[in-house]
């Protein structure tokens, strides 16, 4: 996969997990409208001060940006997950238990039968 697709998915994933417009991610990261739309086809060419630029942004590190060998499907799904991941963390023992608890449940409800 080349380093234009890697940064392509990457960035998809993040503008789809946030539930931005391609102006409000744009506007967002600093850049133009249509450089980003470049961007997310995987045909943008950025020079590596933009690809900092917009690492620092997102406060990321630019390798991740470029390294990310996921699909964007794949990577909507790790950003889900760390988003709940987080979203865990910040609730009381309490209800971390009990959140805990209903996902094994979910988890035996929707796992295979045997």
């Amino acid at each position: 996969m080349t380093l234009q697709k890697n940064l392509s998915n990457t960035m998809n994933a993040l503008r789809v997990s946030r539930r931005q417009s391609i102006a409000e991610f744009s506007e967002e990261l600093g850049i133009s409208r249509s450089s980003m739309q470049e961007l997310l086809k995987g045909n943008g060419n950025p020079r590596m001060d933009t690809i900092e630029h917009i690492a620092a942004r997102l406060q990321m590190d630019p390798a991740a940006l470029l390294s990310c060998s996921f699909s964007q499907g794949q990577m909507e799904t790790a950003l889900l997950l760390l988003q709940a991941i987080d979203t865990f963390s910040a609730l009381s023992d309490e209800k971390r238990k009990r959140a805990a608890a209903l996902l094994q449940e979910l988890i035996l409800i929707i796992g295979p039968e045997e």
